[in-house]
């Protein structure tokens, strides 16, 4: 008889406990990650932050949280991941009513782009760990992992030569009373730009900066067409880090710059859009419509859009903005037309403007191009290539770039 009812007693329990863990499991939980930093450059430590709370007198014995990230992340600990296409993790709690817990994984990030936990699986068990409960939770947590620049130890020679001609040819006008600032000497400044007191100060080669009488830009123009679909990956990630690396080298030196693109955001839009004319749009069309009408009652057309262009600038909060601008970029799209890009770019340059394009992909188009302009403008060529392979350098101002 004593059997029995403790055999009953045990059926009310574990039936009772089913039905309170079934019903109230997740209420009061909350689960978040963010990551401890919002934008970060490559090989810099960061922290995804692990939050839950438990808001309500039920323990939970058991709680797994499951997410997916990048596979680009070298995590300190690796227990309970897999990485396969992406990085898998399961990690496993206990936690208590009423308890909040917050564990930190520290990663190393190692490629440029946008990263971001949109969704977490949460599950857990009841006080026999016999059943389970689980639901997807939404997530908001995004890090911008910023292009890796290249030393400048390898860039000096194609450096020199572009930064050496732009203070030739461009920097012709410096204000002496407008005194900016003053840095390290290097190869094309003139002995009478040294600052001799501040270089025995400092004990090594210090030189004066000016601002410039005259308004000077530099226009990148990023070509993300790949030549050959072998590394056409690597070589597209090459020639970002060439735009960030130069970019920064300009504003350095408090050079204006601006950045054009045939690459796409990762959350932009379609290449071709489908627009409906409306309003005044179509005043100048509704002859045409009336008379060429093709009884299909639409009034849309597709229309060509291209990437928004990086507007000029300088200082570190515009070259900032252009690293995370590069580090949207999508390399897996297909880009838009580069010819239009940059005659776009050509086409409305204003003042002293020295045009420096990096594209693996050539044809006789774009050699064109660049051979038109060559004798009229301050215009350079890079091209990212494998070790190797061969390419043309029919012009000069051509560099190749050995990746």
């Amino acid at each position: 008889m004593r059997l029995i009812i403790a055999f009953l007693v045990v059926v009310i329990i574990y039936s009772l406990q089913y039905e309170l863990y079934k019903k109230y499991w997740d209420r009061g939980l909350r689960v978040k990650l963010d990551f401890s930093e919002d934008v970060v450059s490559c090989d810099e430590k960061v922290e995804l932050v692990e939050v839950i709370e438990n808001d309500k007198p039920l323990a939970l014995p058991i709680l797994n949280v499951k997410f997916a990230t990048s596979r680009s992340f070298d995590f300190t600990e690796e227990e309970n991941s897999n990485v396969s296409d992406m990085y898998y993790r399961n990690d496993i709690f206990s936690i208590l009513g009423n308890q909040r817990i917050e564990r930190r994984l520290e990663f190393t990030t190692g490629a440029r782009g946008v990263f971001s936990i949109k969704e977490l699986q949460v599950s857990s068990r009841d006080l026999f760990l016999k059943h389970s409960f689980a639901h997807i939770n939404d997530n908001d947590t995004v890090l911008t992992v910023l292009p890796r620049r290249i030393p400048m130890e390898n860039f000096i020679q194609i450096r020199n030569q572009i930064m050496g001609d732009f203070f030739i040819n461009r920097w012709d006008n410096p204000d002496p009373f407008a005194f900016r600032g003053i840095r390290p000497y290097q190869s094309f400044d003139t002995m009478g730009s040294i600052n001799w007191k501040a270089s025995a100060r400092m004990n090594e080669l210090m030189v004066n900066q000016y601002q410039a009488t005259t308004e000077n830009e530099v226009r990148i123009y990023l070509n993300l067409r790949p030549y050959m679909k072998s590394q056409a990956d690597v070589l597209a990630e090459h020639a970002i880090r060439i735009s960030s690396t130069i970019a920064a080298d300009y504003i350095d030196h408090g050079i204006r710059v601006s950045l054009y693109t045939n690459g796409w955001d990762v959350e932009s839009k379609e290449e071709e859009n489908e627009i409906e004319m409306t309003g005044d749009r179509t005043g100048d069309r509704k002859d045409r419509d009336d008379n060429s009408n093709d009884g299909s009652g639409s009034d849309k057309e597709h229309i060509e859009v291209l990437p928004p262009h990086f507007k000029s600038g300088t200082g570190r909060e515009h070259l900032k903005a252009l690293d995370i601008y590069l580090a949207r970029l999508d390399i897996r799209r297909k880009p838009a037309d580069m010819m239009k890009i940059l005659q776009m770019g050509f086409d409305t340059a204003e003042g002293e403007v020295t045009h420096v394009i990096i594209s693996t992909y050539r044809d006789d188009a774009l050699y064109g191009f660049f051979e038109s302009h060559i004798n009229k403008e301050s215009v350079y060529w890079i091209i990212p290539e494998r070790e190797g392979n061969e390419a043309e350098l029919r012009f000069p101002g051509m560099f190749r770039w050995d990746v």
